[in-house]
Parts: C-alpha cells; structure tokens; sequence
C-alpha cells in the first residue's frame, strides 16, 4: 500500500476552497456545511494515518503526504478562514467599489445592498453575508481606519460599552481588515 500522494493533493486544494467559498457555502448549504469542514478534517486524519502506516517503507511520500495533512489541519485551526475571505473579497472588491460609487454619489448605499451610518465619518456598509435573525456581516470602506479599534474590546461588556458598538442599528463587535481601509465587519 502506497499512501495516497494524489487523493490528498485534492484534499488540500478542496480545503483551500472550503476556506474560500466558507461564507456562500455556509449561506447555502447552512447546517449541512459543518459536516462538510469536519468530514475535510476527519479525511485529512484518515490520510495521515495511512501515510504513517507506510512510512517505514515510503519515507518522502509519507512525509509529503504528513506535511499537506499538518498544513492543512493547521490552517483549519487558525488562519484559514481568515485567508479565504480575504481571497474572497479581493474576487468580489470591483463590485463593492462600484457600489461605494453609487452609495457616496447618492449619499447612502442603497436598501438592498446594505445600509449607511451618518457618522462622522459617514459609513456605508455592504452586505457580505445576512446571518439568521440579527446577526448579518458586511463589508465597510473606512479611510480612517477608526472602524478597526472595535477589535481592542476583549469581553462582550467592552464591547457594548465601546463608541463604536451601535454603529448600523446592531451590535458591532469584530472586524477583518481585507486591505486599502476595507474591512469586513460583524453585527448582532
């Protein structure tokens, strides 16, 4: 038995577009999806073992097929996500600069891509992801980069005693900077 160099090849490019595509497939699949990202994990640990059972008689394959199972459980467990809605937003940054346009010229962003706080600085935030009930994420130009001083809150009481926690109508409580003063920002 060989371990599996090209089954996990696939594995690890499939988890690269897990991290990718995390927000739409979630959005999509909804419930479902978390079987999905812990089945990847569990095949992952499946090819691990393999390559461990074969790695006294094939030592560079087994190594290599352990480095893309480490590689990849590791950007699971950390930098993962936060990689691919950067890629994300970088393959959708055309269209939410054409609505800035729009939203700057009219002054406001219109109701059905998102929604404006008057500031100062006046903001406008375009959906990135609406969440069940309240809970929805969206994507903000700040050139001030003042938007990102919510991330020093430590505790949900920091939070909702921070200045910048009613921004929008919600609970602002976390956001991603995506580059060039966008970010892509959390509400409850």
């Amino acid at each position: 038995m060989k371990p599996p160099l090209a089954t996990t090849i696939v594995w690890f490019l499939i988890l690269n577009l897990l991290f990718i595509c995390n927000d739409p497939l979630s959005d999509i699949l909804y419930i479902f999806y978390d079987l999905i990202r812990w089945g990847m994990i569990l095949i992952g640990a499946l090819l691990a073992v393999m390559a461990c059972v074969t790695f006294s008689r094939l030592r560079l394959r087994s190594m290599i097929v352990l480095l893309l199972c480490v590689i990849g459980t590791a950007c699971f467990y950390s930098v993962g996500f936060q990689y691919g809605r950067y890629v994300l937003f970088q393959m959708r940054k055309v269209g939410y600069e054409q609505q800035l346009t729009l939203a700057q010229e009219a002054g406001e962003a219109p109701r059905e891509l998102g929604c404006t706080d008057d500031g100062p600085p006046q903001l406008f935030a375009f959906y990135w992801r609406r969440g069940s009930l309240d809970n929805w994420s969206a994507v903000i130009f700040d050139p001030t980069g003042d938007i990102a001083r919510i991330n020093d809150a430590e505790t949900w009481d920091e939070i909702h005693a921070h200045d910048l926690s009613r921004l929008f109508g919600g609970t602002y409580y976390r956001c991603q900077p995506v580059g060039n003063h966008w970010y892509i920002c959390w509400f409850t």
